[in-house]
Formats: structure tokens, sequence, C-alpha cells
């Protein structure tokens, strides 16, 4: 009875002892860990700066719209001339010149700048403008 006992409460001991002992790591191992640890947070900390570099992709879709409202606006009223509109961080250059010596053939080009003047978006197209008789 006794033996049986003890057989139990040995059984129970060695259920309650779930974690074993580990060895412990080698200076190696723990500086190898450190270096691969470095190395991912340095990868993912120039990811962050990429994606951070190329944040200003919002403010050339909103220039690009911008530029096509104003090309838009200009062929539906006709005028074509030179003009300056300022949207804030944004300005937008409209430029009508003469195509190759053409009297009826015109470039219209509308050109997006941020406010240190770095272009964003150019539009050209051209256009036909007849002369009146």
């Amino acid at each position: 009875m006794k033996s049986i006992i003890l057989k139990k409460i040995r059984d129970l001991i060695s259920k309650i002892r779930i974690f074993k002992k580990l060895k412990a790591s080698t200076l190696i191992e723990t500086i190898i860990a450190m270096l691969i640890v470095t190395i991912a947070f340095s990868l993912a900390l120039m990811l962050m700066l990429s994606i951070s570099k190329n944040s200003n992709n919002s403010l050339k879709t909103k220039a690009y719209f911008l530029a096509n409202e104003v090309l838009v606006k200009t062929k539906s009223e006709k005028t074509y001339f030179d003009q300056d509109f300022d949207y804030g961080n944004i300005l937008i250059k409209k430029t009508v010149a003469e195509y190759e010596n053409n009297e009826e053939l015109f470039q219209l080009n509308i050109s997006a700048y941020d406010v240190r003047n770095y272009k964003l978006v150019e539009q050209n197209e051209l256009i036909i403008i007849e002369k009146s008789k």
C-alpha cells in the first residue's frame, strides 16, 4: 500500500514538473541573436524611411487633379492665354504657345509646382484655335 502511494506521489511530482531545465546559452549564441535582431530592426527602419520619403504622392495626386481641372476648364471656356492659379501649397502655371509656326495650332502646357518650386506634374496638349474670318 505504501509503495502504491509513493508511486502516485512520484507520478504527480513528475507531472507537476512540466518545465525541464534548459541548457544555458553560450556567449556566441547570444551575440548572434542580438546581431539578427539588429539587422531586422535596421531593415524595418530603412523601409519606414523609404515610405515616409515618398509621402508627397498625395501632393502629386492633388496636383494632377488640379492641373486636369484647369485643362478641362480652359478648353470648355476657351481661355487660351497664359495664366497662374494659386491653390495654397500648389501653383498651377498655364502657358499657350504657337506650335511650329502654325497659326491655328497651339500647344497648351499646364505645370504644377509645390511651395519649393519643384515641378510635380506637367500636361501638354495640342489645340486648334480657328481664326475668326
